[in-house]
């Protein structure tokens, strides 16, 4: 994985909240990138579905809150 791209992905999962075992996992990739300047296929792997899962539920909850009416209580009168 590119430094970049890396650099992207920890600034995107700033921005949501981690579970201690995704906080304590993302710690210890950017450990092991920053010592070894990779990182396995394995780290790479679960850190891409960490990311995708959380914009997954950004986006879900994104087009929740846009599609429901903020005034329900209109409805039926």
């Amino acid at each position: 994985m590119e430094k970049e791209r890396f650099k992207c992905i920890l600034s995107v999962l700033d921005r949501y909240e981690l579970t201690l075992g995704e906080k304590q996992f993302v710690e210890t990739i950017e450990k092991y990138f920053n010592d070894k300047g990779k990182l396995t296929d394995q780290q790479k792997s679960i850190l891409e579905g960490i990311y995708k899962e959380k914009i997954w539920i950004g986006k879900t909850f994104l087009s929740q809150s846009k599609s429901s009416p903020k005034d329900s209580s209109s409805k039926g009168a």
